[in-house]
């Protein structure tokens, strides 16, 4: 708690600076806005399924957005799973983004924008590292915090892209607290992992689905995460679409299904 009093003070701190701070004539027509990027208190969407009973238990699905993208944004997937009885639940990613429209959109690690495609070529120790802050301690507390506030059976997590790096890194991590990640368009690497070893997360069910025109995240490196899972183990489900870069939204009942099916 006092660690939270004391960021929360910090970030209050950091706002008022960007806020006050102008040129010496008083006037705004040089002035700057800097943005620090800091770990900070984030928040969690959760919608209930109307079926809702809090004296049973319901699975919890738990999705991550892609890059720039935000946990509102990941809300709109809700009513497939909703209607089948989960609660769904989706955090915003720590780390803020300034979209080109000037907007604000969520990283899930803080990613070397200078080298964007990190697919071609090792992670930075920067990005590992809040890689590892993200998975270990943001995952954490969010599946801490929901447990303790409803009645949780299986719990789910479900990325896109970015978002499906931190399900991969969590699924691994976290082994003993998630019974399965489902993955869109996204891919791992063992180097990721930090003194994690994979084969640890062997009992965490997998689900990958990409999609065919990906350019994004090219149908080689979801083939090569599918078939480094399965040579540790792992039981995976591999399904692509004709399509892009996207969460393919007709395919959500075939997800449902899959997480039904024990």
């Amino acid at each position: 708690m006092l660690e939270h009093f004391k960021l929360f003070t910090l970030l209050f701190f950091l706002n008022a600076v960007c806020s006050v701070v102008y040129a010496q004539t008083d006037t705004t027509s040089n002035s700057a806005v800097i943005w620090s990027k800091i770990e900070a208190i984030t928040p969690t969407i959760v919608t209930l399924p109307n079926s809702f009973d809090s004296t049973k238990s319901h699975t919890l699905v738990i999705g991550l957005h892609g890059f720039s993208s935000t946990a509102e944004h990941f809300q709109s997937l809700s009513k497939p799973f909703t209607d089948a009885g989960y609660i769904y639940a989706t955090p915003e990613a720590p780390y803020s983004y300034l979209r080109n429209d000037g907007t604000l959109g969520y990283e899930w690690f803080l990613y070397d924008i200078s080298s964007f495609i990190m697919l071609e070529r090792p992670a930075s120790e920067l990005e590992i590292s809040a890689m590892r802050v993200t998975t270990e301690k943001q995952m954490d507390k969010v599946i801490e915090d929901l447990k303790a506030k409803y009645n949780i059976g299986e719990v789910y997590f479900l990325g896109m892209s970015q978002g499906g790096i931190i399900t991969y890194l969590s699924g691994i991590h976290h082994h003993d607290k998630i019974d399965g990640m489902i993955i869109f368009s996204s891919v791992v690497d063992e180097d990721w992992l930090g003194t994690d070893a994979i084969e640890d997360g062997k009992g965490v069910r997998t689900l990958i689905i990409q999609g065919e025109k990906d350019t994004a995240v090219p149908i080689k490196y979801a083939e090569a995460a599918r078939d480094l899972l399965i040579d540790n183990g792992y039981d995976v489900t591999y399904k692509t679409f004709d399509g892009g870069h996207i969460v393919p939204q007709h395919l959500l009942p075939f997800v449902i299904d899959w997480i039904n099916k024990k």
